[in-house]
């Protein structure tokens, strides 16, 4: 990886877990300074701690929950006032959550909507406006969506269609940021073994009438290459498309599955 992540400030929502995690080691290990946002405060600070101790870049964490729109505004103000321009935004923070649709109460649509979808709305265009006011040309906003944004899966459908909603935002933001030279895309990854995924399985298992173990094995027999992505093979894909590499791809949602889904 070049230098062009040196000193740079790369601002990552759901930083202490997961994708989000293995997203900000990669751009630590590539020179760029953090600001970590995540509504789990302990998790947060031992992601801040270990990534200080291996790499020799700023780490600054936010505890603050991305679905709080005047909390995320006030933290988005103090990463500008202090922290300065902003080169890279990676939206990470999702949740998942299972029942049918029948089933879902309203509370948690709008749950799902509001930290999946929502919260890539408001932070996205605080982290623009900021690109914007400092002259950054080559911006770059990079969001987790799913390969369930392409194809509907029974027992996810608040799920499927907040992450089709971050397909969507991702066009319109690459066609209206292009003028100010901000790529903007998503990667759609398949089944990740993180936290998330264990917790689908056991909670969408018994929904189709299988255990836990039942379900993942249905899962990943399912997927051509027999196995489940990594987090830090999808956070490698996000740091490429976070790059310099990544400055004439704009507006797209690309999948990332091992054959799951080729959409």
């Amino acid at each position: 990886m070049s230098s062009w992540f040196h000193g740079k400030l790369c601002v990552v929502t759901g930083a202490a877990q997961g994708i989000g995690k293995a997203l900000s080691e990669k751009y630590a290990e590539s020179g760029a300074n953090l600001a970590l946002l995540d509504l789990n405060d302990d998790a947060l600070q031992t992601t801040t701690a270990a990534i200080r101790e291996t790499y020799s870049v700023k780490v600054t964490p936010y505890q603050v929950n991305v679905a709080d729109f005047p909390a995320v505004r006030r933290v988005m103000a103090e990463i500008g006032k202090t922290l300065g321009a902003i080169q890279v935004l990676a939206n990470c923070a999702g949740i998942s959550t299972s029942g049918l649709l029948r089933d879902v109460p309203e509370e948690t649509w709008d749950r799902v909507m509001n930290i999946n979808l929502k919260s890539v709305f408001v932070i996205s265009t605080l982290a623009a406006d900021n690109m914007v006011a400092n002259g950054v040309k080559d911006g770059r906003i990079v969001s987790v969506s799913s390969q369930a944004s392409k194809t509907g899966e029974l027992g996810n459908g608040a799920y499927c269609a907040a992450k089709a909603g971050v397909n969507s935002l991702t066009q319109v933001l690459g066609l209206e940021l292009a003028e100010h030279g901000i790529a903007v895309s998503a990667v759609c990854p398949g089944y990740v073994d993180t936290e998330i995924m264990r917790k689908v399985f056991r909670e969408r298992g018994p929904i189709e009438g299988m255990t836990p173990e039942q379900y993942e094995k249905r899962l990943t027999d399912g997927v051509p290459m027999r196995r489940m992505a990594s987090p830090e093979e999808i956070a490698d894909f996000m740091r490429y498309l976070s790059s310099e590499n990544g400055g004439y791809i704009t507006g797209v949602s690309l999948t990332i599955a091992g054959g799951k889904t080729l959409i």
